[in-house]
């Protein structure tokens, strides 16, 4: 496929491309909002011209991004995020509030990206991890706007699939001046998609460099003195509604051993979960309607997490928890926040998304692989009896982020020999 192909068909799709986006409306309305932004209309005056256009994709991806954000802007330097999803912007509008002016992106139409390039005329761009859009990628080389892709993975599924688009992807890449991989197999995969290999540098994952809200740890603490600290604690983040029956099955097969246990369950989309038969079970609480310094009563089991950005002060007050994604074939989430906590953790088999580290985590003791509910139940009654193994699981988790601190100070160095070599800061 070539670049002029792909941009006839990208235009012929494009009203698939309103219909899906007016289904994810349906869905959650937050995405209903900024919908002209979505096509290049936007509001933007508020962004400086020459700003650096920083694009990342959802709340993952923005919070690994967060500790090389916060760099940049101690450098003095203007910038511009975008995000795909409502609950990414929430993140980084919540980070940084009126500091940095956050958006959604331009669908990759040719029009609206030009329409958006028009009005933001970025001095360059940063891409977060695995964000490859050929109609930006061109438009941005076209205009001589120099981009890095930062966090930079490619899994051997995701190359396959590039692949197959044969000589776009070159042709797309060309205006790629940095690459800061993650590791380096990714660095390899992109060597083989066309990117010369002076322009590749593996500097780790900036997902170890992410630091933990301390105003979220305090109140995770006050949280398990709702609870009771003699109750076992354990917490299930990012959960996805495949993963629920499993989870509240585990559960109860956990209590059969340990009575008063409690489950914090902490869906990955609040607004579109729904607890397994929680409209009729008394013994299910909601997290919004918790109240401060009021014990959570002994016949509560589960606490259902239906807010939003409290992922830490969940975490905090639990023993143990389970990454959500890793039963369901959805690639798993970061394991690295329970980690840098101290938390033992259990996932599942399916960790493409977080591959390097579930290995490193396995490797060096503090992760448990589990594969069903039963495993998952008899994992957490053998932590739960044997308080020893419980800490020390966790202190393997929480060495091995502390080991692989410094891929932020290694990505921007990356980014003054290439990204800013010519620029001055604003």
């Amino acid at each position: 496929m070539t670049v002029t192909f792909y941009r006839v068909l990208s235009r012929l799709l494009r009203p698939l491309a309103h219909a899906y986006l007016r289904r994810l409306g349906r869905k959650d309305p937050a995405y209903r909002l900024g919908i002209n932004e979505r096509w290049g209309r936007g509001d933007y005056h508020a962004v400086a011209s020459g700003s650096l256009w920083i694009h990342a994709a959802s709340v993952g991806e923005v919070r690994a991004a967060q500790p090389l954000i916060d760099r940049l802007l101690e450098e003095g330097r203007a910038l511009f995020i975008t995000t795909n999803t409502p609950t990414g912007r929430q993140t980084a509008e919540g980070r940084y509030g009126a500091g940095i002016v956050v958006r959604f992106p331009p669908v990759d139409v040719p029009d609206a990206v030009e329409r958006f390039l028009d009005k933001l005329r970025p001095s360059a761009a940063l891409f977060v991890e695995l964000e490859l859009w050929p109609n930006r990628l061109v438009a941005l080389e076209r205009r001589s706007i120099p981009v890095a892709l930062v966090n930079a993975r490619l899994s051997e599924a995701s190359f396959r699939r590039y692949a197959r688009f044969g000589r776009l992807m070159k042709q797309c890449l060309a205006g790629v001046v940095c690459v800061s991989a993650q590791t380096e197999a990714d660095a390899e995969r992109y060597r083989k998609m066309g990117v010369p290999d002076r322009r590749i540098e593996v500097t780790g994952n900036l997902k170890f460099d992410q630091s933990v809200n301390d105003q979220q740890i305090q109140l995770g603490r006050l949280l398990r003195s709702q609870i009771g600290l003699d109750r076992p604690v354990w917490v299930a983040v990012s959960l996805r509604q495949a993963e629920a029956p499993i989870v509240k099955e585990a559960h109860e097969l956990l209590r059969a051993r340990y009575t008063n246990a409690l489950l914090i369950a902490v869906p990955r989309h609040p607004e579109q979960f729904t607890w397994p038969d929680s409209v009729w079970d008394r013994h299910v609480l909601m997290a919004s309607g918790l109240y401060e310094n009021e014990p959570i009563a002994p016949e509560t089991s589960v606490v259902l997490g239906d807010t939003y950005g409290e992922m830490i002060r969940f975490l905090s007050a639990a023993d143990i928890a389970f990454v959500g994604g890793t039963l369901t074939p959805v690639g798993g989430h970061n394991p690295l926040e329970p980690a840098s906590l101290a938390k033992a953790i259990l996932m599942g088999p399916n960790v493409t998304n977080f591959r390097q580290i579930d290995s490193l985590l396995g490797d060096r003791g503090g992760r448990i692989r589990v594969h069903s509910a039963a495993e998952l139940a008899d994992s957490l009654t053998s932590l739960f009896g044997d308080r020893h193994y419980l800490a020390e699981v966790g202190d393997n988790a929480r060495r091995l982020v502390e080991e692989h601190r410094g891929a932020t100070e290694r990505t921007l160095s990356a980014l003054h020999r290439t990204l800013f070599v010519d620029q001055v800061k604003s």
